[in-house]
């Protein structure tokens, strides 16, 4: 990989990774979860830059991608919540359960405001609800792909989890994510898909705002 030609930006993208140092209880030093998006955020801002050009591009793309990285704080985790004896007892009262197939039937999503952090950042959660239905020796693949926007429809973050399902059942999955404090007043938009053995099956969408102090919420058509 070649070094950075142009200070600014390596020097940008520096800066960045020294504020954004932890110190660990035994006094050693990590990256906080905005270093490690800004890491991200850089390598995948000059690889993609590099495609389309010179590395004077990638350097561009680099620290475009590293300030991009730091409007997320990410977290996943994925559960069982419901049992396959009680997903598919709930289907059978109203409609057919396939006797040799498992196949995710509802996908749901909500998003809400989790608090403020001592920096002022506002935490969001996203949490979805997959019902898988049926019987069967296979389970479908599970993912669950997510996206934000900024208001210039520009993704900022976009992430694939997979969903750790094993048989029929609901599955609930818990993401979350931080809006810095110079958010206040800008507009965001997370998109939540399902995809099952590579095909999507259900997108949900959100409308993220923080505005006159106070972070908002809406259903985005």
């Amino acid at each position: 990989m070649h070094p950075f030609k142009h200070p600014l930006p390596a020097l940008a993208l520096s800066a960045t990774l020294l504020s954004a140092c932890a110190t660990n209880p035994d006094g050693s030093m990590r990256l906080d979860d905005r270093a490690t998006g800004a890491l991200l955020g850089a390598a995948a801002g000059c690889g993609v830059a590099s495609l389309m050009g010179s590395s004077k591009d990638c350097a561009k793309g680099a620290a475009v991608g590293a300030l991009a990285g730091l409007v997320i704080g990410w977290h996943f985790e994925s559960k069982r919540v419901a049992s396959a004896e009680q997903v598919n007892r709930e289907y059978a009262a109203r409609q057919r359960v396939s006797k040799d197939s498992i196949e995710p039937v509802a996908f749901k999503t909500t998003v809400r405001k989790t608090g403020i952090s001592p920096q002022g950042e506002r935490n969001v959660e996203v949490t979805s609800n997959t019902d898988l239905v049926g019987y069967g020796d296979r389970t479908p693949t599970l993912q669950q792909r997510y996206a934000i926007y900024n208001e210039n429809n520009q993704v900022v973050e976009s992430r694939t989890e997979s969903i750790d399902a094993d048989g029929a059942g609901r599955y609930e999955t818990k993401s979350s994510f931080k809006l810095p404090a110079e958010a206040k007043g800008k507009r965001y938009q997370v998109e939540s898909t399902l995809v099952a053995d590579g095909k999507q099956v259900k997108s949900n969408k959100y409308e993220v705002s923080w505005v006159t102090g106070e972070l908002r919420l809406a259903a985005a058509n």
